[in-house]
């Protein structure tokens, strides 16, 4: 599990901070490009403004970051350690079949209500899913957590149908990506319609390989 705790990874920076001035230089420069998304979004933000709102010379945001892309890559970085946190702590509750399931509705509510309080991330999740170099990491992550659940639930399923399981279990992981990007762009009424809806869904699906076969509606 990351620890972001122990500052930025070297994959998205261009100078790898050695002192604690630098890190919280890096810190400012992210904190306040994640402000500008959120209220004038990706495309408007601007390196200069970026530097001149955190309180230095441009150079010293190019210092440490390349270009903006560079920006959107470690933001999503610490997202990730984020949401991989809460995920381990869901993960690791499930005892038994009903504990899987309960967790399947855990995890999708904590990433709505995560990104409804930070509108922001919504839009670096977007530019993610828009630039093929930064939407690759974005499907292994997804991978990643597909396989995490997996290993905590593939003893509640028999071996027959485990394979197909696994595939079933990364669709879901990324549909839930695509459902919460829809329950996030529409009224509070109709989100939460939505998010019940794939809620059953995803519980229907599961239910089915958990006991081979779907649960009996009243």
């Amino acid at each position: 599990m990351p620890d972001s705790t122990q500052g930025p990874r070297r994959g998205s920076l261009r100078r790898i901070p050695k002192q604690e001035r630098s890190r919280e230089r890096i810190d400012e420069i992210l904190k306040v490009s994640m402000e500008l998304i959120g209220r004038k979004g990706i495309d408007s933000v601007t390196m200069k403004e970026i530097a001149a709102l955190s309180g230095g010379p441009i150079a010293s945001v190019y210092q440490y970051f390349p270009n903006k892309s560079a920006i959107i890559a470690m933001l999503y970085e610490r997202y990730v350690e984020e949401v991989r946190s809460f995920a381990v702590e869901q993960i690791e509750k499930i005892a038994t079949a009903e504990d899987a399931l309960d967790a399947t509705e855990s995890l999708f509510d904590l990433y709505y209500h995560k990104i409804r309080r930070e509108p922001s991330t919504q839009d670096l999740l977007n530019a993610i899913q828009a630039d093929k170099a930064l939407g690759d990491p974005d499907i292994t992550e997804t991978r990643l957590q597909a396989e995490a659940f997996y290993k905590a639930t593939e003893q509640f399923v028999s071996e027959a149908l485990r394979e197909n399981y696994s595939r079933a279990l990364l669709v879901m992981f990324h549909m839930a990506g695509a459902t919460l990007r829809l329950a996030l762009s529409v009224p509070d009424g109709e989100a939460r319609q939505i998010m019940t809806q794939f809620k059953s869904i995803i519980r229907t699906q599961t239910t089915y390989y958990f006991i081979g076969s779907f649960p009996a509606t009243a």
